[in-house]
């Protein structure tokens, strides 16, 4: 499943820095024998927003690996994407 994660990056945060660091706690969460993995992030300027989405089994799996990151997620909602 899909799901959104969404945190607030004031002032031009770093989106990059946010994308590795999600990637790296995603990394530690599949050590501890979740599943899962970081689809991409995509940082809005003018709302200060940065949303991470993620492919997980749960939500568990997802604010878990934001809490190994150090992301502290204001919402984490199940997505669907279309390309």
């Amino acid at each position: 499943m899909l799901f959104l994660a969404e945190l607030y990056l004031p002032h031009g945060g770093q989106v990059r820095e946010v994308a590795q660091r999600a990637r790296a706690g995603a990394a530690s969460a599949a050590d501890q024998g979740l599943t899962v993995g970081v689809v991409q992030a995509v940082f809005v300027p003018l709302d200060e927003c940065c949303f991470v989405l993620y492919e997980s089994e749960s939500i568990a799996g997802v604010t878990a690996a934001g809490a190994l990151a150090g992301l502290e997620f204001d919402r984490v909602s199940a997505a669907e994407a279309v390309l």
